[in-house]
């Protein structure tokens, strides 16, 4: 087969075979896209196709058939983190303001520091799940950001899922995932300077501060003034989106940060009145068509097995640490703030939901040389682990006192 032959063929299993799956399954009521997608990316990788037909994985997923693959994903990564900043616009604090920023800090600050805690223990006994990159205290410290994680996009297909995306409680999800989304991104970004070519850190820094504040103090009200006209049909508002993301990506990369930081500051600074339409037309493509080249390349990237040692360590302590720190820390927080305790549980079993963002900050790390592969092995099942944990926990949660949740919430967040 010639080299575009094997292209669309890799792109119709890749594309096609978790949608198949996924419909199979019953569409969404065993596991959610996304996970059967990442399940479908490391099957088709060593661990499964490769292991039992090596002829015809070498020749459909081996590295020279893999080489043109490398800008779609790219590009998914960089569409998807446009997506989650178009998320946060859309998502306003709204009702019970309180509620959201205690549990949502508390989401965050509980499991960073346990995560951090864990990876440090985790470094001391098996240095060599840190990367060639990364130090103990490195190590330690991206463990815990990993352990933080909350994927609001992931959530807000769960919450669809389960009815619950118009009532009070999935509203008050999605601000606190929102918050934590937002935290991650800036951490990550933080996190990979001086890990790239280019200037140091302090000089990283300084054109990282001037690129936020053009794009956030000027860039964002004069694209909000511009189309703020009428007369702007879907596709010019798609085409200007799109070039707008590609030129911060660009410049992102330009001073020093990760591209995923160019397609979340995009996203901040898309107008908020045209969010919704922008994420309606973008969101299907990217999530359906562009993230399983990604999730592929995730599987590819090392050997996913579960029958190793330090990959079955790595993935109890993990999930351990990001079930408990989340819902303890999202759960006690929102308690004192006025829920309930069956809605503030409720909500800590919904953040456990770790999906694709936690996929994508992965293969960021381990790009980057901060974790190794046995670490990246075992974070990734933690992170299929806890999305799939989130309903069954949310509906453990919504049963403890009758079947009336959706009405229950919606009137706390009128009080609220």
């Amino acid at each position: 087969m010639n080299g575009a032959a094997v292209f669309f063929l890799q792109a119709a299993i890749v594309v096609g075979l978790p949608y198949a799956l996924w419909r199979l399954f019953g569409k969404g009521r065993v596991l959610p896209l996304v996970v059967v997608q990442i399940l479908v990316g490391i099957g088709l990788g060593p661990t499964g196709f490769g292991r039992w037909f090596p002829e015809a994985w070498a020749t459909l997923f081996g590295p020279q058939a893999l080489s043109m693959l490398g800008g779609l994903q790219w590009l998914a990564v960089t569409l998807f983190c446009f997506l989650t900043g178009l998320h946060l616009r859309e998502t306003e604090l709204g009702g019970q303001p309180r509620a959201a920023v205690a549990a949502g800090v508390g989401g965050i600050v509980l499991p960073f520091c346990l995560g951090t805690a864990a990876g440090a223990w985790l470094v001391a006994d098996l240095p060599q799940l840190a990367g060639p990159n990364a130090g103990p205290i490195g190590f330690a410290l991206v463990l815990g950001l990993c352990s933080a994680v909350t994927a609001l996009p992931v959530l807000a297909a769960i919450l669809r899922e389960m009815g619950m995306a118009s009532t009070g409680m999935g509203h008050l999800a999605l601000r606190c995932a929102a918050l934590t989304d937002g935290v991650v991104w800036l951490a990550l970004a933080v996190v990979l300077v001086g890990h790239g070519e280019g200037a140091g850190p302090l000089g990283v820094a300084a054109l990282a501060l001037t690129y936020l504040a053009a794009c956030l103090l000027v860039a964002r009200p004069l694209l909000a003034r511009w189309l703020s006209r009428d007369g702007w049909h879907a596709e010019p508002l798609l085409a200007v989106a799109l070039v707008m993301v590609l030129v911060s990506v660009f410049l992102s990369e330009l001073v020093g940060l990760h591209h995923v930081m160019g397609g979340f500051v995009a996203g901040l600074v898309w107008p908020r009145q045209h969010a919704s339409q922008i994420r309606k037309l973008l969101e299907p493509a990217t999530v359906v068509v562009l993230l399983p080249f990604f999730f592929l390349a995730a599987g590819l990237r090392t050997t996913v097995g579960m029958a190793d040692g330090e990959v079955l360590r790595v993935f109890a302590i993990a999930v351990v640490v990001a079930v408990v720190g989340k819902t303890v820390g999202v759960a006690v927080p929102a308690r004192l703030a006025g829920l309930d305790w069956r809605q503030a549980w409720t909500l800590g079993a919904l953040l456990q939901t770790k999906g694709l963002v936690e996929v994508v900050v992965l293969g960021i790390l381990l790009d980057a040389g901060l974790i190794a592969g046995p670490a990246f092995s075992g974070l990734l099942w933690m992170a299929l682990a806890t999305t799939v944990l989130a309903r069954p926990l949310a509906a453990i949660a919504m049963r403890a006192r009758g079947n009336a949740w959706p009405v229950v919430a919606d009137r706390a967040a009128e009080r609220g």
